[in-house]
Parts: structure tokens; sequence; C-alpha cells
């Protein structure tokens, strides 16, 4: 199965040399002047106050993006490419939250970048990503949308994270608290919200979804909005734990209860990572026995629409539009 990743690598480096080329190419191609970009040292692109990354498929190149300091408090988006074999998927908000955390790290409070006119799909990409319209800060003859997106926590945003039982991080993304009802709390997203695996490159459920954190159950769940084949995914663990009103973690136990969309069918998956993981990572048998009647009770939940498997979830997917 392709991989994708994404590497620091030196923006001077002979891979990183073509895609910047073909870069060019492609903006050249659109625009067709010689208006020149304002212009950057490579230097910027480099630690402690910049970064250049480079996104690989199954091992091939196919797209790069920088990092520079503007200001103590932000850095601006450069030379963000992807080859047009690698377009439609996703990947470009793929890489560009790989830039946002990057940026976070490095003690950026804000991020910036431009874009012109024969762009649409970027302009739409950076819209449904949080950035918006601000004023020419850089003076590039080609841009005319220029755009600002603040980096740091909004009032109500929660970390949602997922740990393995041997400690390890699994899912994780940060979510706009919704609400509460007797269920639990409520937290939302949508198609571009991002979610990692670890460390890997944050992926996009491709539907507007809510997250239940339940006031008692071991177990969160996500509702999925029409036309998202999984109407229910629910994922088995320990009793989540608030850290504060905007971090929550559990520990996945790998069972997952799901009810699709169209036929109804309620399934149980993963029951084979978890026979794996429980002597793997040494679950004690109270919680191997814990997962499997949590999992049944799921079940038969699920298949009942008791709530909140029923209607519950509804005017919290309303909410998110």
């Amino acid at each position: 199965m392709p991989q994708v990743r994404i590497a620091l690598e030196d923006a001077d480096d002979p891979v990183s040399r073509e895609l910047t080329a073909e870069f060019f190419a492609d903006i050249a191609a659109r625009y067709g002047d010689a208006a020149s970009p304002p212009p950057l040292d490579l230097a910027e692109l480099r630690a402690p106050d910049g970064t250049w990354l480079v996104m690989y498929d199954d091992g091939e190149p196919i797209g790069c993006g920088g990092l520079r300091r503007c200001d103590d408090h932000t850095a601006e988006v450069r030379r963000l490419f992807l080859r047009p074999a690698a377009r439609g998927r996703k990947l470009a908000r793929t890489l560009m939250a790989e830039l946002e955390d990057v940026a976070r790290r490095r003690g950026y409070r804000r991020i910036r970048l431009d874009t012109g006119d024969r762009q649409p799909e970027a302009l739409r990409i950076y819209l449904t990503s949080g950035y918006h319209e601000i004023d020419d800060y850089n003076g590039n003859p080609r841009a005319r949308h220029w755009l600002e997106k603040d980096l740091m926590p909004r009032p109500g945003d929660v970390r949602v994270i997922a740990r393995k039982y041997d400690g390890r991080l699994h899912w994780h993304a940060t979510l706009p608290r919704l609400g509460e009802d007797e269920h639990g709390v409520w937290l939302g997203a949508t198609a571009y919200t991002p979610w990692r695996r670890g460390a890997e490159p944050a992926v996009f459920i491709p539907a507007t979804h809510v997250v239940l954190i339940p006031h008692s159950g071991d177990w969160v769940a996500a509702f999925n909005a029409a036309p998202f084949r999984t109407e229910i995914y629910i994922d088995v663990s320990d009793r989540p734990v608030w850290h504060g009103p905007d971090e929550v973690v559990s520990i996945d136990l790998d069972l997952d209860v799901v009810r699709r969309r169209e036929s109804g069918e309620v399934a149980l998956l993963d029951e084979d990572e978890f026979d794996e993981h429980r002597v793997a990572f040494g679950y004690p048998d109270d919680v191997v026995a814990g997962a499997r009647r949590t999992a049944e009770e799921l079940l038969a939940a699920v298949r009942a629409h008791a709530e909140p498997f029923g209607k519950a979830s509804a005017p919290w997917l309303e909410r998110m539009g």
C-alpha cells in the first residue's frame, strides 16, 4: 500500500530544486508573464526560523513547501506545490497542516501566504482551512489574495487524544466544543479538520462529523453526516479522562463498533488487532473482559438505535452546517 510521508529537507538539494523548478513552470503557465514574486533567500527556509518540507508518496517526491520568518510571531508559507498527478487527494491540505504544526512548534502565533486569481483551487483550500483575507503584506505582483491564519488555540477548543495501551500516541485532533447534553460533551469537525495518527501526516475524514465524549462509558463515538458510508464509528476504550476543560484522553482498545448508513448493518471491527495487542501489550484479564463487554453492549445499543445512537447527534450535526 502506498505510504505518504513528509520529510524535512534542504531547499537547495537536487530533489527540492527539481520540485521548485516545476513550481515556477506551473506559475508561469498559469500567469504567462514575467512578473517576479518577492525575493527569497534559501537560508530563510532553514532552521531555526524556517523550514523546508518534501512530501513523498511510496518513495517518490510529489510536493514541497516551506516556511520563512516574517517577524517574531509570524511565519509565511512559500513555494507550496504538488505535482499534477498528486492533486485531488487532499494532499495539499496534509502538507499545509504539517507546515502549520511546524510553525506552532517554532513558536509562531500566526501564518500568512498569498495566491493569485488563477489559482482558485489553492484559494479554496486556504479559505476552508481557517485562513482569512488581509491587506497586501509583501508586494507580490502576481498575488490578488493575501491571507492569514491564527495558530493559537481558540476559546472552547478541545484537544482529543487517543493513546494505545503501551502509551504511544494514536489518533488526535483539536476540535471546537459544541455543547453538552445528558449524553456527554459534543465536539465538531468538518471535512477539512486534520486528524493525525501518531506522528503520521494529517488525514481528513471526507464528511462533517461530531464526536461524543460520554459522561459515562468506556468509549468515544463519531457520528458522520450523509452521505458518508459509515454513519457511526465507536472506539472501545477505557473511560475518557478530562485534563482540564481543553484536553480529553482515552486509551484505545482496538475494538470498534460501526453502523453503515444505507444497509443499517452493525458490525464489530478489528477483533484481530485486539487479540494481537492483548498479548503484545499484556492487557490484564479485567481489561480484556471489560472491552468485550463494552463492545457487546454497544452492538446491542447501536442495533436498537438506543440513544445516543438514535437521533441525539442530529442537532449537533445541523449546528455544523
